[in-house]
């Protein structure tokens, strides 16, 4: 009897478990031998991406590509411990892994039929070099301990993450050229993030209670540019300036102000500056609780940051300013607009510059009042 049942255990179903009775079973008593829900498993992905928080965001536009691309497939994603969060309530997500000792033992005992690591990064082209899978995208790490792109597919975005003169000559968006790696069709989808009902609960009682109802539109200004590129942030003066603008000719607007913990001091000041008309959201909020507060806004003014990529994922008009980053990798997917400077020295991936006037010095408050007018 026993011997019969197990030769009926359908091991390619998605809601197979093996460690407990799947969620069909529970619910409706039924196995293998006669469920209606089985659900053929063809295809194994698995997704490497750590990096920043917004780099796993943005690049969670592959998702429903590569669902297109390789029907009934489940997809793995290892990731770090921060960037979890990113990942929770998405549905096109089978599994993600952030802890080492949990997921090293499946690399040393599954075979993958695609493996998709898009960072030229030591870490993660080791992790893609030791699992075994049919075929590999991306980079890879050799046996010398140096990163190579997987195939020809991803050649140019090896050599635009080693060549200043290339990657400021580059034409393309980030969503092109990983799609071009991964070999995937378009049209390109946006990021994808998707609110629980608790968060947008959290974000409907932060609205309440600070009566943003008596506004037309809301504008939400981001300052945060994240620790490592401290280059990013515009000024203090400007944001200022800026604001006071739309204070004076936009009373319909109200201004939600965005930071983390990075930008607490930064905040503080604009606040304190402004007063009355800020709506101050805080910078210890939780990574999800920022997620639903940017769903409350119509507008977001932004750096190239996380704050942009859930801007971008909430489908809000999106209103980037670069600098130091490549403005030509931004797709704000057809809401709002990528605004920088002329300064000829855009596009240095720079940490910090010494210069008087630098790309963020001379982004002008006109310029960005004037393109912020046309979406409020």
């Amino acid at each position: 009897m026993k011997d019969n049942m197990i030769s009926q255990i359908k091991y390619n179903c998605r809601y197979f478990d093996g460690s407990k009775p799947c969620k069909h079973h529970k619910k409706n008593g039924v196995f293998c031998d006669k469920c209606s829900f089985f659900d053929r498993v063809k295809t194994r992905i698995l997704i490497i991406k750590f990096a920043a928080v917004g780099d796993v965001l943005r690049t969670t536009s592959i998702l429903p590509a590569l669902k297109q691309k390789y029907d009934q497939s489940l997809i793995y994603w290892i990731t770090s411990k921060s960037a979890t969060p990113i990942l929770n309530n998405n549905p096109h997500v089978d599994k993600v892994w952030a802890d080492p000792e949990e997921y090293i033992p499946f690399l040393s005992s599954m075979i993958f039929d695609v493996v998709i690591n898009l960072d030229a990064d030591m870490k993660s082209s080791a992790i893609a070099s030791v699992a075994s899978a049919k075929q590999k995208k991306g980079f890879v790490l050799d046996k010398k301990g140096y990163i190579k792109p997987a195939d020809n597919k991803a050649e140019t975005w090896f050599m635009l993450g080693i060549n200043d003169h290339l990657k400021k000559a580059n034409e393309k968006n980030y969503f092109e050229h990983i799609y071009k790696i991964i070999g995937l069709k378009g049209p390109i989808h946006k990021p994808i993030l998707y609110l629980t009902d608790s968060e947008k609960i959290f974000a409907k009682d932060f609205f309440a209670k600070h009566q943003l109802q008596r506004y037309k539109k809301l504008l939400g200004v981001n300052t945060g540019s994240g620790p490592r590129w401290p280059l990013k942030k515009w000024t203090f003066e400007n944001h200022v300036l800026l604001m006071e603008r739309i204070i004076k000719n936009n009373p319909e607007v109200g201004i939600v102000l965005f930071g983390g913990p990075e930008e607490r001091e930064f905040n503080s000041r604009l606040k304190t500056a402004l007063d009355a008309r800020i709506i101050d959201t805080g910078t210890e909020n939780s990574l999800r609780e920022f997620f639903s507060l940017i769903d409350i806004v119509d507008v977001l003014l932004t750096p190239d940051s996380l704050g942009m990529h859930v801007g971008i994922a909430l489908d809000k008009d999106v209103i980037v300013y670069t600098g130091p980053t490549s403005y030509t990798e931004i797709d704000v997917f057809g809401k709002g607009e990528v605004i920088h400077s002329d300064i000829d020295c855009l596009v240095c991936y720079l940490n910090f510059c010494d210069k008087k006037n630098n790309c963020m010095d001379s982004l002008e408050v006109d310029q960005v009042y004037n393109t912020l007018q046309r979406f409020l």
